[in-house]
């Protein structure tokens, strides 16, 4: 069996033979494979969003360095979330859920 984006197989690309099917054979292919399970409902369901730090950052109107001055946070590590380099970790989750929900209580209760 030929494996479908392994550039070492002589023929076409692996674009011209996506071109080439039908949106059944795509279809089909993508639920052919186990490591790409289609998102049901039920799976939706249990996904968690994490805060998102641009979102949070832009909804505030700060600059990263604003941001980052307002709320003790390094430069580089809100350059990282944003840039995707990194993932806030379980507490920086929870800071950054404050900071959504109530920025004004937040930046009061870090300036004491």
């Amino acid at each position: 069996m030929k494996r479908w984006i392994d550039p070492s197989q002589p023929g076409p690309s692996k674009w011209e033979r996506a071109d080439a099917m039908t949106d059944d054979e795509i279809e089909a292919a993508a639920l052919a494979d186990p490591d790409c399970l289609p998102v049901t409902p039920e799976r939706a369901a249990k996904f968690r969003r994490g805060p998102h730090p641009r979102l949070i950052r832009a909804k505030l109107g700060l600059t990263q360095e604003a941001f980052a001055a307002r709320f003790h946070l390094p430069l580089g590590t809100i350059r990282d979330w944003e840039q995707g380099k990194h993932e806030p970790d379980s507490a920086a989750k929870v800071l950054l859920r404050l900071i959504d929900k109530d920025p004004e209580a937040i930046a009061k209760a870090l300036a004491s």
